[in-house]
């Protein structure tokens, strides 16, 4: 008896295997490409609260902005207050977690449009499933954080933070930025 092969693309349709992904938000970060879209504001959500936490495990200082404002927070230093703008990924893909550095949505009327320059000065990276933030100065339109970096990111999670603030020229070094930037 010959066998038909299938076409392509019909093989994980009719495979035995089960999915990995479910539609019920408890299985983070296992969801449906659906389920993340649907809740995409609530992972935001989170993104920033775990952006603030970090922050403030170190002595910095938040202050959240209104939606409608390109950036996502207020980062209060003794020198003046930076704009931090805050970009959330749910789950690595290819070895890698990709951010987007766009604001908008895709329906609404102004839809996707690139940041301007003077919309924010600190970008936060946030890999959500493993609870890692990058800060970086960089403003090209897309971002990369390897899986390889996170051990890095959760040994020192003020390290990437404390290079670009020394790269704004806001601090020189600060070896030990709890006691420099106390919360007032």
């Amino acid at each position: 008896m010959t066998r038909q092969p299938l076409l392509s693309g019909f093989e994980e349709v009719l495979s035995s295997k089960p999915s990995t992904t479910t539609n019920d938000i408890r299985d983070f970060p296992n969801l449906s490409r659906r389920t993340l879209s649907q809740h995409a504001k609530w992972f935001g959500l989170a993104g920033e609260y775990l952006v603030d936490s970090i922050l403030l495990r170190f002595g910095f200082c938040t202050s959240p902005m209104p939606e409608m404002m390109p950036a996502d927070r207020l980062l209060c230093l003794p020198e003046g207050p930076l704009r931090l703008q805050i970009k959330t990924c749910c789950r690595p893909r290819d070895g890698y977690f990709h951010f987007s550095l766009t604001k908008g949505y895709h329906r609404a009327p102004g839809g996707i449009r690139p940041y301007g320059p003077d919309d924010f000065d600190l970008v936060a990276l946030v890999a959500l499933s493993e609870n890692a933030v990058k800060f970086t100065l960089e403003r090209q339109a897309s971002h990369r954080v390897a899986c390889s970096e996170i051990a890095a990111l959760h040994q020192d999670p003020c390290a990437s933070l404390q290079r670009a603030l020394e790269d704004l020229g806001v601090i020189e070094c600060a070896p030990s930025l709890p006691n420099q930037f106390p919360c007032q």
